[in-house]
């Protein structure tokens, strides 16, 4: 017997490099269902002592299910805890629970998911689990405990994924200037064709804009009008750095590149926990953003755990 509270309760915040591994899982396995370990940290509790704001550290996928169903083997669990905890041993200060997925059917607590939760409760503190999916709802999760008459309680909250806060680069913001600009000098540029009809390439064999080719001899003449973008190629020039950090602007030094890609090669063969991965990247490389390099690399294999 127990009780199930459905309003939303609590948070569990997902890091981007933890959502991009639920995406890539999400997306290797499209209709089946996965599950694993998954640590949570309490990061702000309520004047009753429940957990307000949780964080979901780490996961290891470790099953891979069917269509509908997926479950955890406990001689697998107890084989891996050891070595996860030597690897990463500030988890040892976290919640041990679970997340699974249910992959293009929503993420919902169902039946069977809130069973699961409520028969890991403990009295001397909680059981986090998270459902995840690809369609619909992304992700749903819940707590459980057990109180003082010995029955399963189970809380449920909602997940809030961390992006960063979008800072737009200078090179971005010239790039459009740049082509504001020359759309105002359209009406001041102009090419002839061979065929007395407009081109939009003075000079160039093959190309076709606008219906008007080059291709014939069509295409070719003279520039009647024009203007220098000398002064514009100048200040591309000197606006661009070939080395240049999250906002364009502050130039990386080879020394602080070479030590960001020390640590993410750490990272990515799992030497290195992302928690303290960040911490380490805002603190040898200040002028690199560890999100957006992370996110550079593109969706490899090895850029997951």
């Amino acid at each position: 017997m127990g009780k199930t509270n459905s309003s939303p309760n609590f948070i569990v915040e997902v890091s981007e490099m933890i959502h991009n591994k639920v995406n890539y899982l999400l997306s290797r396995f499209a209709t089946t269902e996965w599950s694993g370990p998954a640590w949570y940290q309490v990061l702000k509790t309520k004047d009753n002592g429940f957990p307000e704001v949780v964080s979901l550290v780490y996961f290891k996928p470790i099953h891979l299910g069917h269509g509908t169903e997926t479950e955890l083997d406990g001689d697998k669990m107890g084989k891996l805890l050891p070595k996860v905890y030597k690897k990463f041993p500030d988890l040892k200060d976290c919640y041990l629970g679970l997340i699974h997925s249910h992959h293009n059917m929503g993420a919902f607590l169902s039946a069977t998911d809130k069973d699961t939760a409520r028969e890991q409760a403990t009295n001397d503190g909680f059981f986090f689990s998270t459902v995840v999916a690809s369609n619909r709802d992304p992700y749903d999760c819940c707590f459980t405990y057990l109180d003082r008459f010995g029955y399963s309680n189970l809380i449920e909250g909602k997940v809030d994924v961390q992006q960063p806060a979008m800072v737009v680069p200078k090179e971005w913001k010239y790039e459009a200037t740049s082509i504001e600009k020359a759309k105002k000098k359209e009406n001041r540029v102009t090419y002839i064709g061979g065929n007395g009809q407009l081109s939009a390439f003075g000079g160039t064999r093959g190309y076709v804009h606008g219906g008007y080719s080059g291709y014939g001899g069509y295409g070719y003449g003279s520039v009647i009008t024009g203007v220098d973008d000398k002064n514009d190629k100048d200040k591309e020039k000197d606006e661009k750095k070939q080395l240049s950090s999250w906002d364009r602007q502050t130039e990386i030094s080879e020394e602080e590149l070479k030590k960001m890609e020390e640590l993410a090669d750490k990272f990515n063969d799992g030497e290195m926990h992302y928690h303290d991965f960040i911490e380490e990247a805002r603190k040898e490389c200040p002028n690199i953003d560890p999100y957006l390099y992370m996110d550079s690399m593109g969706n490899k294999d090895d850029y997951m755990w």
